[in-house]
């Protein structure tokens, strides 16, 4: 092991900053070892005097038994150190109080990753500022104290709000505009949604610059969602019709039970194929099955699509299975109570009951469900963003059939409104917003 030698120089150097009264020897010596461990003592003739609260993790608060037991006289308690004048305070004692205030601020102990609380930050700029009036410099107490110099000021600035410097991208006032009106028409869109929705018109407007458009006019609302239980999706297709997704959901059309039974493209989630049915049997999902077959006329295309589903009976038919070996497809049924292996087609289920179908306690007759719902699903496969394709529209994801493509347009695009944001504002906004559409 190698041992570590005292440096003299250091050593005169804290003399200097820190002179030792005259006292005996053996009063040096308790002294120092006073310093050494909670700070020097300080007599009470301050002008500033400092009331000790008695609270845990605080030294400072508890006076020894020799201190409470052996009364000392005024002369005995400044010492040599201080002025004989009335009120005077010499630097050696604000020193020692800077030391004093730690352990009575409770920093003595105080790991170097624990953050301060607002109570102990005030209280810690007010003994401060108390000590730096006696004429001790801000530096010597801070270092006293153990409070670094930039957290010290960085607190003194926190209050302040800085002016925001100007910068050429950012939006224009007919951007931001839009996404105020886009709001006001349509005040259930998110601001995802938001930025997907713009688009077609002209706006490319990323998803938190809306965020931060909308937020100091209180329009977002809170979005509490249980988290995914699943980190990596068991498949992940790379072309339409390469993995389907079949089951069925039920609603109230006059106080009767009814099912919604869709089929979904697993690489554009575009809604395939869709119907409402009284009661779900084996006849309801073969025709449901080759509705989705002939739609996306997939007679002549290899290879055929993969089918998800669960294993309710209707899908376990013999008649079933039969129809969908004919159509050269594979059936892939998912395990028992695991709603996750089949996650895309649960996950729209949410979609259209939050935006559609709770939207209407009890639908008045199957005509009026089957219009309703008709429309929602075209708007949700022409028109609705999905925040998992960028927000694009699945029919567009779908008809593209390439999301190599649809990054490198998305990336062009982006790279394009800069562009044009940059030269606006480098005009000083005298010049028409140019809109980019797809």
């Amino acid at each position: 092991m190698y041992e570590r030698t005292t440096n003299p120089g250091r050593t005169k150097e804290r003399e200097k900053i820190f002179p030792t009264a005259k006292a005996p020897s053996t009063q040096r010596m308790g002294g120092y070892e006073q310093w050494h461990r909670s700070g020097p003592k300080v007599s009470d003739s301050s002008p500033n005097p400092v009331s000790l609260e008695k609270s845990p993790g605080t030294g400072g608060s508890v006076l020894s038994e020799r201190e409470k037991a052996t009364p000392r006289s005024p002369d005995s308690e400044t010492g040599e150190r201080e002025s004989k004048a009335e009120g005077s305070l010499s630097p050696s004692n604000s020193r020692a109080d800077a030391f004093k205030k730690r352990d009575e601020l409770g920093l003595t102990h105080r790991s170097k990753w624990v953050s301060y609380s607002p109570e102990q930050r005030q209280r810690i700029i007010e003994e401060i500022q108390l000590l730096h009036r006696t004429g001790l410099p801000k530096t010597e107490i801070l270092k006293g104290v153990g409070v670094n110099r930039s957290t010290y000021y960085g607190w003194l600035k926190e209050k302040e709000n800085p002016p925001r410097m100007f910068s050429l991208l950012q939006l224009t006032s007919i951007e931001k505009e839009a996404v105020i009106q886009k709001k006001r028409q349509e005040p259930q869109l998110s601001h995802r949604q938001l930025s997907g929705m713009l688009r077609p018109e002209g706006h490319w407007i990323s998803p938190s610059s809306c965020y931060r458009i909308l937020k100091p006019l209180g329009w977002i609302s809170p979005s509490i969602l249980r988290e995914a239980p699943w980190k990596v999706s068991r498949y992940e297709p790379f072309r339409p019709n390469q993995i389907w997704g079949e089951d069925w959901t039920s609603l109230s059309i006059e106080d009767t039970r009814y099912y919604l039974l869709t089929v979904i493209d697993y690489f554009s989630r575009y809604i395939v194929a869709w119907g409402i049915v009284r009661t779900v049997t084996r006849r309801e999902v073969q025709n449901l099955v080759a509705l989705a077959y002939l739609s996306e006329d997939l007679g002549a295309s290899e290879p055929k699509p993969l089918l998800r589903a669960d294993l309710g009976s209707p899908n376990m038919a013999h008649s079933t299975r039969r129809l969908i070996q004919d159509l050269e497809m594979v059936l892939s049924p998912s395990r028992a109570s695991r709603p996750t292996d089949n996650g895309r087609q649960e996950r729209w289920y949410r979609t259209v009951k939050q935006e559609e179908i709770y939207c209407y306690p009890i639908y008045p007759s199957p005509e009026i469900a089957r219009s309703s719902l008709a429309r929602y699903i075209h708007f949700y496969n022409e028109q609705r963003p999905h925040q998992a394709l960028w927000n694009y529209a699945p029919g567009y994801v779908h008809r593209l059939g390439n999301k190599t493509e649809l990054l490198v347009d998305h990336k062009k695009m982006i790279q394009i409104v800069k562009e044009r944001r940059f030269q606006f504002n480098q005009t000083g906004n005298s010049s028409p917003v140019i809109t980019v559409s797809n």
